[in-house]
């Protein structure tokens, strides 16, 4: 009875030894598991890969914290996916001759007819080959030299001058074109657009004839963009009109001489209007409140923002504002912590 009882309790030992072994294996996996979920989690919803639409948006905005369905969910989830992917239209074949690149039917086309170098008197044409080749001027300065005739009058009581015609610059040097074009070359932090900065293009100038000091340079940009402005204000109308913004602000290093560091850290507030395809931007010194408090004054609609606690002060209980968030930044928050 005695050995019996002994067995008995031996092999429940080993039965207990044993199951705790397979849960503690199975521990080791679930804990495996949530650390690769979290990692995909993170990769999907992190600050750095909001810009991973795709991913998002696909197949039926599957619910990415359901991943611990079971099995058979899994593979329908996968067999969703599969199916997205066979619904993408297949690259197109070029078609025979079609190879070279398409030159737009808006370009200047300047014709050359070359004629056989052997004499053709009594020939009959029958058709014609044509060859296109892409071809530049490249930009040149040139002046403009204004001559106003004085006239006097017969009568002796004064001189008669055409006026000239008015400037960006009055009495300036540059014409609206050269200050056009230095606006849309100008580059700095994502505001202008061919990325190309100032002491940039002066050497360009210098190697075109034109010796145009940096300080000279600088004023003529700014003059330029004084005449923009009641653009700006116009953009501002029609974006401040809509009735669904987004609105987020960036940080942008501005030189700054007073400065200790010769820098500052500015703010750029985006306003983006994305039924109409609408974006205001708004340059700001700091992140306080002040900057939308005052953009946003009279505005009705709704607001989608980030979890910055500026906007709930400023808009959370808003009797025109409907005050909305970002699903990315929600989804980020789900462990905890701040929005941002």
């Amino acid at each position: 009875m005695e050995d019996t009882a002994t067995d008995y309790k031996l092999l429940y030992e080993n039965a207990l030894a044993a199951h705790k072994k397979v849960v503690a294996e199975k521990d080791e996996q679930i804990q495996a598991l949530n650390f690769e979920l979290d990692k995909y989690k993170r990769y999907i919803f992190g600050k750095k890969n909001e810009k991973l639409a795709s991913l998002h948006t696909d197949i039926n905005q599957i619910d990415l914290f359901e991943l611990g369905a079971d099995q058979q969910q899994q593979e329908e989830l996968s067999q969703q996916a599969a199916d997205v992917v066979k619904e993408k239209a297949p690259a197109k074949k070029r078609e025979k001759g079609t190879g070279r690149m398409l030159l737009s039917e808006n370009l200047r086309r300047e014709i050359i007819i070359i004629e056989p170098a052997e004499d053709v008197t009594g020939c009959t044409i029958i058709g014609e080959e044509v060859t296109e080749v892409l071809d530049l001027i490249p930009a040149e300065f040139f002046v403009k030299r204004y001559i106003r005739y004085k006239y006097t009058r017969a009568n002796g009581e004064g001189i008669i001058t055409a006026s000239l015609p008015d400037r960006v610059i009055d009495k300036g040097i540059p014409s609206e074109a050269v200050i056009a074009q230095m606006v849309v070359d100008r580059a700095a932090n994502r505001k202008y657009v061919f990325g190309l900065p100032l002491h940039r293009q002066i050497d360009k100038y210098r190697r075109l004839g034109v010796n145009v000091p940096a300080s000279t340079a600088s004023d003529w940009i700014m003059k330029g963009w004084q005449h923009l402005a009641p653009l700006w204000e116009l953009l501002k109308l029609l974006v401040l009109n809509q009735k669904y913004l987004q609105l987020d602000e960036s940080p942008l290093k501005v030189l700054d001489r007073d400065h200790k560091n010769g820098i500052h850290q500015g703010y750029m507030w985006i306003y983006n209007a994305p039924c109409d395809k609408l974006t205001l931007f708004d340059y700001r010194k700091g992140r306080d409140q002040s900057g939308p408090k005052q953009m946003l004054e009279g505005y009705a609609g709704i607001l989608q923002v980030d979890g910055y606690s500026v906007y709930e002060k400023l808009f959370g209980n808003h009797p025109d504002i409907l005050l909305v968030y970002c699903m990315a930044h929600s989804r980020r928050n789900r462990g905890g912590g701040p929005l941002r």
